[in-house]
């Protein structure tokens, strides 16, 4: 329904000669796997791309994840931390609540993985859902991203 019925197509989004691809795409809404955005080697410039080209992003069975999935839980985390900074409205299917996504009592990624579902909670409320696309920052400069659709 967000895509108004149309059919949604891959988008390109270049990124210091590469590009970043999220495969279905229409008018401000994105869709990506976990496994398309979490599982492979990016990294917090290619989240702020995603975060300033949608409005929206869908993301698709999140897994538990364990302790042994380090660098894969640290990309979720600067994910979510990405997203959260700008506002983007995040709809996403997973195999658990929030706070019992990752099954790991310390370290640094347990720590950090307290502060995300904290944000996960807040992103589905009321008052983060009624902000504007985007971060004060970027919002008062007029900031663009100089990203352009392929």
């Amino acid at each position: 329904s967000l895509s108004g019925g149309a059919t949604p197509r891959p988008r390109k989004l270049p990124l210091k000669g590469r590009e970043v691809v999220i495969p279905a795409a229409f008018e401000g809404v994105g869709r990506a796997s976990f496994a398309e955005l979490c599982d492979r080697p990016l990294g917090s410039l290619d989240y702020l791309a995603i975060a300033h080209a949608f409005h929206t992003l869908i993301v698709d069975d999140i897994p538990v994840l364990k302790a042994e999935q380090r660098n894969t839980t640290k990309r979720f985390i600067t994910l979510i931390d990405t997203l959260y900074d700008n506002n983007v409205k995040l709809l996403a299917s997973a195999a658990a609540p929030p706070a019992e996504l990752y099954r790991a009592e310390e370290g640094n990624e347990a720590f950090a993985f307290h502060r995300t579902v904290s944000r996960l909670i807040e992103m589905a409320g009321t008052e983060y859902l009624a902000r504007p696309h985007g971060n004060a920052d970027s919002r008062a400069s007029g900031e663009t991203t100089g990203l352009v659709e392929t």
